[in-house]
């Protein structure tokens, strides 16, 4: 058995393991993924995620981890099968790296670029509040290439809890954190009342 196929079963059986509701806000349904297709990357996955889980997928490199969340978020359009979400649900997800023209940008621009709601002029407070929650302190004019690595990433999250979303989407949230912010961080996740 090739192993592209191996994986997608081990994946799907991790999306079983713990939900809190029985409506699916993200199910995939013989989902296909490829660049090239002699060399698929996703075949056959089929899964439910239901509202308010907490799921962990954990694999080897280039399992196909990162490619299942792009093709949650969109970036990326399967192949074949089908991947339905309801109508407005609204899906961030907090990546390992700050993007490079991301970094020329103060932690204010980084905010308003992220910040889903056009109609807020002065998002200054919901930035403190969100800074809180990540425990930074980012002065506003500061640049993001000014922080360092493990700051970037509690950036990142930020960003990301920052839009409210329905479906919040970590990709390797821990990468240059210290124990004490991984604790801080499982703590929050616990008590987070939407999908991750």
């Amino acid at each position: 058995m090739k192993d592209s196929i191996i994986r997608p079963y081990f994946i799907a059986s991790l999306f079983s393991i713990m939900s809190s509701s029985n409506e699916s806000v993200v199910s995939f349904k013989e989902v296909d993924f490829h660049y090239d297709f002699r060399k698929p990357i996703l075949e056959e996955v089929n899964f439910n995620i239901r509202k308010g889980s907490k799921i962990t997928i954990m694999w080897q490199n280039g399992a196909g981890k990162s490619t299942i969340f792009k093709l949650i978020n969109g970036t990326l359009k399967n192949t074949l099968g089908v991947i339905n979400t309801p109508d407005g649900t609204t899906i961030a997800t907090g990546y390992q790296v700050v993007l490079a023209e991301d970094k020329e940008l103060t932690v204010q621009e980084f905010f308003r670029k992220y910040f889903n709601d056009d109609s807020v002029f002065n998002i200054d407070k919901q930035i403190a509040d969100i800074l809180k929650v990540v425990n930074l302190k980012a002065p506003l004019e500061r640049k993001v290439k000014d922080f360092s690595g493990g700051q970037q990433a509690r950036l990142l999250l930020a960003a990301a809890l920052i839009q409210d979303p329905d479906i919040l989407l970590l990709d390797e949230p821990t990468n240059n954190l210290d124990s004490e912010w991984i604790w801080h961080l499982t703590e929050f996740l616990k008590d987070y009342k939407k999908t991750v």
